[in-house]
């Protein structure tokens, strides 16, 4: 009934008259003709086979070593859970709905990462115990998925992905510069931390997802924590909290609420949305949706693209524009045409074009090179230039951990680019891996968009493609992944992305 009364409505008939209009206009005539002609073009055919390339665990020396091993224990493995069964804590775990319960919706739950910390930390801050929390939660989810290969799939080969190896480089550089190069050794380990631990999350979220409905589950919470974040923001937004001084520029003045929902920074929250909000649109124009949950995430959607406007984070709104570029290249070129309407429709929003003009005027470039970004900028540059090789030490510059040791580095700041702060702290053997491993998974992202199996998850894989890329263009500007929570999501939807993309086919021919 509700459907019905929608598409009597006259927003809905506006809306198809208007696409209607726009389809056969000139513009959109010529468009599509450009458009032939570069798909037919011998370019486009070397990209297609570019992309069309499979993924070949096998040809990877770490996953044939590894494998080996695994086929080496399974009589071991065997002869133990025969033991195992005949436990009386077996069971008792079998006959419970309480063990089985936690053991599905434990890893899910890492959606809710963000909302765990920030109020976790509000309401129990004091508590020196709470800080581990993180870790106590990688832990159990990893005991959990090594226990499940033990026992349960033991039989089944190991879980491989492109982007194993390069982020095992990544692991073992930032091991060796800890090593080689850490004047303060507790700074460098709590850099290393911040670099390393939350890529293990990647490796776990890999082992858990081996069907479509655990992938759904972890999309499904991942949007409901988006956009409850986005409903929040409207909430801060209509009750006009304040904003602090902190967030924006002296010499800009006030440009009105800059919300932050629960994480605390505007910034943060918007690279949030930049990375959920392609996935909630690709959850509503999914052809197997239901209506009321098509409707439940055009809610959400709308509430998220609402808060991201209301964050005034132009990193976020950059970040944002390459997300939605890139969705609607892959699934629509012609959506292009209204992305820039609406582009060029968010531009008339006064707080909107107040920051935009901005940032472009004079006022702003003097400001930032006496004091802001690009003066950050030159710094850092001019430290990575005397440390070239190796950087100045996991931790000690330009990031939280270094902050956190004022007493040790008094002439540290906020880099705001990661990128320049990886830089900075790793040298070139870090950036090099960093870079390695980013765009390994870029590449491979692109490859199991081309390579899904049917247009609903080819909307999933496009869309996760397009958040990552669009944090990567974030993180120019922020120091994004120095928010755990933000690398955890990151790695969330990479591993989403990946298995849509290259190994749901081969699992369900297992």
């Amino acid at each position: 009934m509700l459907e019905v009364w929608y598409k009597d409505s006259s927003i809905y008939r506006f809306y198809i008259a208007f696409i209607t209009v726009l389809s056969q206009s000139v513009f959109a005539r010529f468009v599509e003709a450009v458009g032939r002609t570069m798909v037919q073009s011998k370019t486009a055919a070397v990209l297609r086979a570019f992309a069309s390339r499979p993924f070949y665990a096998e040809g990877s020396l770490f996953y044939r070593g590894f494998q080996g091993l695994n086929q080496k224990t399974y009589a071991f493995r065997d002869k133990v859970y025969g033991i195992l069964k005949e436990s009386w804590f077996y069971r008792k775990s079998t006959q419970s709905f309480a063990i089985p319960f936690i053991g599905a919706i434990l890893i899910p739950c890492v959606a809710f990462y963000a909302f765990i910390d920030e109020i976790g930390r509000d309401l129990f801050g004091s508590s020196a115990l709470f800080g581990y929390w993180d870790e106590a939660f990688l832990f159990v989810a990893a005991v959990f998925v090594v226990s499940q290969w033990f026992f349960k799939k033991r039989h089944q080969p190991l879980v491989s992905t492109p982007v194993s190896n390069p982020m095992i480089l990544l692991i073992g550089a930032s091991i060796f510069l800890l090593v080689m190069n850490t004047t303060y050794m507790q700074v460098g380990i709590e850099g290393f931390r911040v670099v390393c631990e939350y890529l293990l999350w990647f490796f776990i979220l890999n082992s858990f997802i081996d069907n479509d409905k655990k992938a759904y589950l972890l999309v499904r919470f991942l949007v409901y924590a988006g956009g409850a974040m986005g409903l929040h923001g409207i909430l801060q937004y209509i009750m006009k909290v304040p904003t602090p001084k902190g967030w924006i520029d002296a010499a800009e003045g006030s440009s009105g609420t800059r919300v932050f929902s629960i994480v605390g920074s505007p910034n943060i929250l918007g690279s949030i949305f930049v990375l959920i909000l392609p996935l909630c649109l690709a959850l509503v124009l999914q052809r197997k949706r239901g209506f009321k949950d098509r409707l439940v995430f055009l809610v959400l959607l709308g509430a998220m693209g609402l808060s991201l406007i209301f964050t005034l984070s132009r990193g976020a709104w950059m970040g944002a524009a390459l997300a939605l570029f890139i969705f609607c290249l892959a699934i629509n070129p012609r959506w292009l045409i209204l992305l820039g309407v609406g582009g060029c429709g968010a531009l008339f929003i006064p707080a909107v074009s107040s920051r935009i003009t901005y940032m472009l005027s004079p006022k702003y470039a003097i400001s930032s090179m006496t004091g802001g970004r690009l003066a950050r900028y030159k710094i850092g540059m001019e430290m990575f230039q005397s440390h070239e090789w190796f950087g100045v030490g996991l931790g000690h510059f330009g990031g939280a951990t270094a902050m956190n040791h004022k007493e040790l580095f008094p002439t540290t700041f906020y880099m705001d680019n990661y990128w320049l702060k990886t830089m900075v702290e790793m040298g070139l053997v870090g950036i090099i891996a960093f870079g390695i491993l980013m765009l390994t998974l870029v590449i491979w992202s692109v490859r199991s968009v081309k390579q899904s199996s049917d247009y609903d998850t080819r909307l999933i894989t496009a869309a996760g493609l397009a958040g990552l890329c669009g944090v990567l263009l974030h993180n120019l500007l922020e120091n994004v992944f120095e928010v755990p929570y933000m690398v955890v999501y990151f790695w969330l939807v990479a591993a989403v992305v990946l298995y849509f993309g290259l190994r749901r086919n081969k699992l369900s021919s297992f």
